[in-house]
């Protein structure tokens, strides 16, 4: 008999009562999989979250597939786990992989990861959606709110509140995932916050995009060497990874400079050829935004840009600053030589003018940031790299490249990178290009070593192709006639759309549904800290307008239910039913 794909009512009741959490019932193990539909093989996932998960499908790469199976492989409960994997080999996918398949053993298991800063905590929990799993980002308390299955923070919130992070983890068996774990070797509160805060976590996985040597005392769950570097339990180097055609190779213009000392008329070289303490002395003065040497190397990495448009229409640029003020000066510079309107994205709100999920989603050309894209931040279409910062160390110097090494196609292969002809940024560069000419010299190696034996075990057979025409076209996962793909494809050039987009409006015009009901159901598509914001903003307002109703102040009216903060999506909908309910009756 063949096992049912839905889960009886009976299943999923028992499930949620196993799980404390209502939603939809989705499998663990997917159906597809051969998992099989009993309680033992059920979660409870948000309608919103499960509908995302049921959009993605992860295909793990070869590197991904090795760490996974190291991961099983490691003790359970024993010693923590380091993963060390370049920028942009897709640490973040093999984390949440692991997060699911470890919570997946057990209804009570709970997740938390720890990321250096605001941005990738909302980058976090937009990716663990598609894992089926929903991380709460604020309002912590002694459990984890109804609906969530853990939690995304800052070292520096973990730093300023460890004792909540500690109470969290006696609640329920929990995995803690550090990422980008070397920032605690920068402020020593935040390895004392993560110490405090997650010593009772069931099993930790810290992770890094390149190795490093502690400065300070030593990070706490993290081993180190002999010589100060970490060990870790599963390594992805750049050179594995430019021969899985995981990131991009580089390119490095280095553009040597001069500064002159107005008062002595003294005049100072950047070159290869001098000393670290002299180059050193010169670098920050070199990069004043106003001088010459900014305006020619942004000059520069904008003409490369304009290349890289001409094949990758959305490529865009980033220069990397020394501060903010350098930063909002860089800006203004870029918009004055190119015309370009960059997006200034930096610490300071009162600053910036744009935010990173706007960037990436836009055709926008240029970036200008200082830290806050430097690191862990996935905006693919960033191709050209402006390097504006006098920061040399080769661990910042291999984040920051990371931004421009992610991969999204043979179009857009390769990355590029103009910095100063510093002798300390050009060993960070040697490092790179020597790591990829030995990719390049194994990838060769391992073609003709496939080659010959293709040789050996086969006849060489030529062949002569022709083009007989085209017979059907195929858009999304529907099979179009070629006449009205070709209409599709000219409207889609002259509007600047995709060919997808064009064939959805038309299907939608000719189906007779509306936009606006299409734009309602997307809205809906969000996840559950925004639905909370939305309803508690609604209830605000309507409970507002009550008052104004009835004479009294607001908070008469919102005595009378308990606090929005500790109320679920269920409640909020309540409430605002009970207030539209007496506006009508006003």
């Amino acid at each position: 008999m063949t096992e049912p794909r839905r889960f009886s009512k009976q299943q999923k009741l028992s499930a949620e009562l196993l799980s404390d959490r209502t939603g939809e019932a989705d499998h663990i193990l997917s159906y597809a999989g051969g998992g099989p539909t009993t309680v033992e093989n059920c979660q409870i996932l948000n309608a919103t979250v499960n509908k995302q998960k049921a959009a993605f499908c992860f295909e793990p790469r070869k590197w991904q597939i090795n760490y996974l199976d190291a991961w099983a492989k490691r003790r359970p409960g024993g010693s923590p786990f380091m993963l060390i994997a370049i920028p942009g080999s897709g640490k973040t996918m093999a984390a949440l992989e692991t997060a699911r398949r470890w919570m997946a053993a057990g209804s009570d298991r709970r997740v938390v990861v720890v990321v250096p800063s605001d941005n990738l905590r909302n980058q976090w929990q937009q990716e663990a959606r598609h894992f089926g799993i929903e991380l709460q980002t604020k309002e912590f308390g002694t459990n984890f709110k109804h609906g969530f299955q853990g939690g995304v923070v800052t070292y520096h919130l973990v730093g300023n509140q460890p004792l909540v992070f500690r109470k969290l983890c006696s609640v329920a068996p929990t995995l803690v995932i550090f990422d980008e774990i070397h920032h605690c070797d920068e402020d020593s509160y935040f390895g004392m916050g993560i110490k405090d805060g997650f010593g009772l976590a069931k099993e930790i996985l810290c992770m890094s995009g390149t190795p490093w040597k502690t400065k300070r005392l030593p990070i706490p769950f993290v081993r180190y060497d002999g010589d100060g570097f970490a060990v870790a339990d599963y390594r992805y180097d750049y050179p594995d990874a430019l021969i899985d055609e995981v990131v991009r190779p580089l390119v490095f213009d280095y553009g040597k400079g001069a500064i002159t000392d107005d008062a002595t008329g003294c005049r100072f070289l950047l070159e290869q050829d001098i000393a670290d303490d002299d180059a050193a002395a010169r670098l920050k003065p070199l990069l004043e935004a106003d001088g010459e040497y900014v305006r020619r190397l942004i000059l520069d990495s904008h003409r490369k840009l304009m290349e890289c448009r001409r094949m990758v229409p959305d490529a865009a640029a980033m220069a990397i600053c020394i501060d903010q003020f350098h930063a909002s000066k860089v800006a203004r510079v870029i918009s004055q030589i190119t015309g370009c309107d960059p997006s200034l994205i930096v610490s300071d709100e009162q600053l910036e003018n744009d935010t990173v999920e706007s960037f990436r989603n836009s055709r926008k050309e240029w970036l200008v940031s200082v830290r806050k894209v430097s690191e862990g931040t996935d905006i693919k279409r960033l191709q050209v790299l402006c390097y504006l910062t006098n920061v040399t160390s080769d661990l910042f110097f291999r984040q920051v490249i990371g931004r421009v090494s992610r991969i999204r196609g043979v179009e857009d292969y390769e990355g590029y990178v103009y910095l100063p002809a510093d002798p300390r940024l050009i060993r960070c560069a040697q490092n790179i290009v020597n790591a990829q000419g030995l990719a390049l010299q194994e990838h060769t190696e391992r073609e003709l070593r496939e080659l010959d034996e293709a040789e050996r075990q086969e006849p060489l057979t030529t062949w002569t192709t022709e083009h007989t025409g085209t017979d059907t076209i195929l858009i999304g996962t529907v099979a179009v006639p070629v006449a009205e793909a070709r209409e599709i494809e000219r409207i889609a050039e002259t509007v600047g759309i995709s060919m997808q987009k064009v064939m959805d409006v038309r299907l939608l015009v000719l189906s007779g549904v509306s936009t606006t009901a299409s734009f309602t159901q997307q809205s809906r598509n969000i996840g559950l800290e925004e639905q909370l914001d939305q309803l508690r903003a609604k209830c605000n307002q309507t409970a507002f307008r009550l008052s104004r109703m009835l004479g009294i102040e607001v908070k008469e009216i919102h005595k009378r239910f308990k606090r929005q903060k500790e109320m679920s999506i269920t409640e909020l909908q309540a409430k605002l039913r009970v207030l539209i309910e007496e506006m009508r009756k006003c």
